[in-house]
């Protein structure tokens, strides 16, 4: 074989070993840094919408408040928090008088959870009707609840400062907007 010919096959296949090298580092890097198949988050978006810019401030229309009354604590789940213990009970479906003996709350989008500043709200969202499961004010919140009808339920979570309305209704489609308020 004359010597060119020899160089050749040799610049041949030290091209193609380096070519393929080259691939299988370029597919080994692309196919470990690829997203993750989509998993379910806690929180479904379409329950949830992002907090609305602060706006006036509207004037309860709820009744005179009452010293709270302490009554036993059934909760559904068990989460973990750092908060200390605040000096109000959280206000449970049992304890606000709502349309929860005599509304349809099952069937529908299920149980959802919103945190806002004030403190955290648990709805159950049935196909006709939405409950309160709990709210659990913050640290120097005070907690009070409306349900004018079954279908539409707001929680305010109320203090020196700062407001938190969260309003859940099942009509015309299920979701929970939460609006701050400071001052």
């Amino acid at each position: 074989m004359p010597r060119p010919l020899r160089y050749l096959m040799i610049w041949l296949c030290c091209t193609a070993l380096t070519v393929t090298a080259a691939f299988l580092a370029v597919r080994f890097v692309v196919h470990s840094t690829s997203p993750l198949p989509p998993t379910a988050r806690a929180l479904p978006t379409v329950f949830s919408t992002p907090t609305s810019p602060p706006g006036p401030l509207v004037p309860a229309t709820s009744a005179p408040r009452t010293p709270p009354t302490p009554t036993p604590r059934r909760t559904p789940t068990a989460t973990p928090s750092t908060r200390t213990p605040t000096t109000r009970p959280p206000t449970t479906a049992a304890t606000t008088g709502g349309h929860t003996a005599s509304s349809d709350c099952r069937g529908g989008a299920g149980v959802h959870s919103m945190q806002s500043v004030g403190g955290r709200v648990t709805f159950n969202m049935g196909a006709d009707a939405i409950c309160l499961v709990s709210a659990v004010p913050a640290q120097g919140f005070t907690t009070s609840t409306k349900q004018d009808t079954p279908d539409t339920l707001t929680v305010t979570f109320l203090s020196a400062t700062h407001r938190s309305e969260t309003t859940g209704t099942v009509r015309p489609q299920p979701q929970a907007v939460t609006r701050e308020v400071s001052w």
